[in-house]
């Protein structure tokens, strides 16, 4: 009886050298690793909820005299947008000064997109019964209101003089 006890521990013995070489193999399979680090995933940069329109710049030119002998201007407004939703232009109001006197007032209901995050141009023409040679002393006020893709709606109000000026 003494040798079975025996023979049966020293299986065991076996069996459990065996089941712990396995262990330590399966662990080994892969070669060794480096400890690893968890990071946080990278937030996805927001992303604008509303268009947002802005006038860079004007230009206005002296378009010469009309058929009924008015003098015409063309005023160009440079638009971009900056908030990386489309936007459509609804309304331009703007005025245009001589000094203190008022040379035209208009408002022009304009069909124009601006893409997002781009430029466009917007050219008008207006009459007055006054011929201004030097544009220098013109000033353009301009109002414009817009509606993003989003249904949001904005208004942009801007003031130019000086045009020809030297920069």
């Amino acid at each position: 009886m003494l040798g079975i006890v025996v023979t049966i521990r020293c299986r065991m013995r076996w069996i459990l050298l065996i089941s712990v070489l396995a262990v330590i193999a399966s662990g080994c399979a892969g070669g060794p690793t480096a400890p690893t680090t968890a990071t946080a995933p990278t937030p996805a940069p927001a992303q604008s909820t509303r268009g947002n329109l802005t006038m860079v710049y004007m230009i206005l030119n002296d378009a010469g005299q009309g058929a009924h002998g008015d003098w015409r201007y063309k005023v160009t407004v440079h638009l971009s947008e900056t908030g990386g939703v489309a936007t459509a232009v609804t309304n331009i109001q703007f005025q245009a000064l001589f000094a203190s006197n008022i040379l035209a007032t208009e408002t022009v209901v304009p069909v124009l997109s601006v893409s997002a995050n781009s430029s466009s141009d917007e050219a008008l023409v207006f009459s007055a019964d006054t011929h201004v040679e030097d544009l220098s002393a013109v000033t353009v006020k301009m109002t414009i209101q817009f509606r993003d893709a989003n249904g949001n709606i904005g208004s942009v109000s801007n003031s130019f003089t000086c045009f020809g000026c030297p920069e």
